[in-house]
């Protein structure tokens, strides 16, 4: 799974062997991918979605093929879930970056864009989850 995302996240470009030794999936949410197959969650009485294996592999590269900047190599970052119509999460997948592991709200913005714009929502993917179920994440 993980040569396959890589893929989609490198936005299917031949990347050099140091950035691509830098991608890892971080393991809990490797852990949910493989509890969830590919149903995106919707916890109840919530506007808020957390994404399976089809909708994060087919929002990313939607997300990469709109908002990168070709000039920057941004860190990989995997797209997980939204609330409403304007708060997008993403996971950092970059094991080069201080962020990795954690999971950030872009709103109305992508990592790929702007990602100074990098709200955190979770210190982990089961932080995150438990922060949504909390109504700390809405």
């Amino acid at each position: 799974m993980q040569k396959l995302l890589f893929h989609a996240l490198s936005n299917c470009k031949s990347l050099p062997y140091e950035r691509r030794v830098q991608f890892g999936i971080p393991e809990e949410y490797l852990d949910y991918l493989s509890t969830v197959d590919n149903t995106t969650i919707k916890p109840v009485g919530r506007d808020l979605y957390i994404y399976g294996l089809f909708e994060a592999l087919s929002s990313t590269v939607n997300y990469t093929q709109h908002d990168e900047d070709p000039e920057y190599q941004p860190v990989f970052w995997l797209s997980v879930g939204h609330r409403s119509d304007r708060g997008n999460f993403f996971i950092c997948c970059d094991k080069a970056s201080e962020l990795y592991g954690q999971v950030g709200e872009f709103y109305d913005s992508s990592p790929f864009l702007f990602v100074e714009d990098f709200a955190r929502v979770g210190t982990g993917f089961a932080d995150f989850c438990e922060n949504v179920l909390a109504g700390k994440v809405y």
